[in-house]
């Protein structure tokens, strides 16, 4: 009896982890990048609706940027848009600059994943204005993933200009 208990056991064992549906790796990955690249479309075409569509929008959302000057941290998917609308409408101009993402490194879980890359950031005109490292964390949301994380580190080419300005005293800030 107990060998047949035994081996009913580990045969509902088997089933259950053998039955258990696979990651598609390529095809997970290739979707984390296209979310990721759309993402970025959104934000150079200044759609705030289209962008916040690829963000899991609650409190759990962060973005936090740092560069040389300093960094910044919003929590929660309001604060999160609010900065991109101010930025959008305040700080970029229209069709003037584009972004370049490079190296991907993606580990993919059930329902999460995070992705790392290089990122490059050009004027319209091929100038590279400043270089990046980003890390996103994003959740499978009803079957789509979703940007829950976001952080950059910028080492910007016009940020040490504006340093070599201000030690020089003719910056105009």
């Amino acid at each position: 009896m107990k060998e047949i208990t035994l081996t009913f056991l580990m045969l509902l064992i088997l089933l259950t982890y053998s039955c258990k549906e696979k990651v598609d790796f390529d095809k997970e990955r290739s979707a984390i990048i296209s979310v990721i690249e759309a993402e970025t479309k959104a934000f150079f075409d200044r759609d705030i609706n289209q962008l916040g569509s690829y963000h899991v929008q609650d409190e759990s959302n962060i973005r936090l940027t740092a560069t040389q000057s300093g960094y910044t941290y919003d929590v929660g998917w309001e604060k999160v848009k609010t900065f991109f609308i101010d930025y959008i409408e305040n700080v970029m101009e229209p069709g003037l600059y584009y972004e370049v993402k490079k190296n991907y490194k993606i580990k993919i879980y059930d329902k999460s994943a995070w992705a790392a890359y290089d990122n490059f950031y050009y004027t319209g005109d091929d100038e590279l204005l400043s270089t990046s490292i980003h890390t996103q964390i994003l959740e499978k949301v009803n079957g789509e993933w979703k940007i829950v994380f976001y952080t950059s580190i910028y080492n910007s080419t016009w940020e040490e200009e504006l340093l070599k300005e201000k030690e020089s005293g003719t910056d105009n800030l």
